[in-house]
């Protein structure tokens, strides 16, 4: 079934979400449910789930994005991206400064992937250019890049919740599409200096597919940044470990909008 372009509940400054390959605006619930009564709420779903399912860019991630901010006549945000949400919102942030108030970046790298990084992604997401949803082996291989070694011990249930989701209801292809937009992608740490956007990090201490090293020297790239690392959490730091991730956020938002009802 369809996702809606985006979710929307609260009111108040406007916190716009995009979530990473394979999920969808539920994966952001923990933060939605924490921030709700002071903010207005934004969950992105990308267009392979809301809208066309073929291949498309970052840009076109980017505009997107644009688009619903216009839509629901939001001038300014502070945008927040998980991965793939943080690979487009790294370009929406050098492309529209204006719209910005803060930026939130999680498991996101402004790297670029080594070749034989790229060659190994290339081919397994090749394995979805398939009718029907992920299927069960490839939802398996992947868990352990997209949760930590403590979540895949110690919160199995967490792991289980998103391979039925997967398996179930996210497309194979809407997945390789995604693929498609992120492996090739261009190396933008040269750029970082020119974010002016407070900006917040967060990454997981055991992010497998993105190394913690590189969300650091991320950071250290933008000028007005502060770095988070999340421990005992993987690549989906946001779902591993909502308290600590919610209390960073919480605390940005704090600065930035110190007069947001309480």
């Amino acid at each position: 079934m369809p996702r809606p372009r985006y979710v929307e509940t609260g009111a108040g400054p406007a916190v716009v979400f995009a979530h990473g390959t394979l999920m969808d605006d539920t994966m952001f619930a923990p933060q939605i449910a924490h921030l709700k009564q002071r903010y207005r709420v934004i969950a992105l779903n990308h267009r392979v789930l809301s809208g066309k399912n073929v291949r498309h860019t970052l840009d076109d991630l980017v505009e997107d994005c644009r688009e619903v901010l216009d839509t629901l006549g939001i001038k300014r945000c502070v945008l927040g991206g998980m991965s793939l949400g943080g690979f487009m919102a790294i370009p929406f942030a050098l492309r529209y400064p204006e719209r910005l108030d803060g930026l939130i970046l999680m498991a996101t790298t402004s790297s670029d992937y080594p070749k034989d990084e790229q060659d190994k992604f290339f081919a397994k997401f090749g394995e979805l250019d398939i009718d029907g949803m992920v299927t069960p082996e490839w939802a398996e291989w992947v868990a352990p890049y997209v949760w930590g070694e403590t979540t895949m011990k110690r919160n199995r249930k967490l792991v289980d919740h998103w391979i039925k989701v997967w398996t179930t209801s996210i497309p194979a292809r809407s997945v390789y599409h995604q693929g498609l937009a992120w492996i090739p992608k261009a190396d933008d740490t040269g750029k970082l200096g020119q974010i002016k956007t407070p900006t917040l990090v967060l990454h997981g201490e055991e992010d497998h597919p993105i190394p913690l090293e590189r969300a650091e020297r991320m950071a250290r790239a933008i000028p007005n940044s502060t770095f988070v690392a999340i421990a005992g959490a993987g690549h989906t730091c946001n779902l591993e470990a909502p308290q600590p991730v919610n209390a960073a956020i919480s605390a940005f938002l704090d600065r930035l909008y110190p007069r947001a009802k309480r």
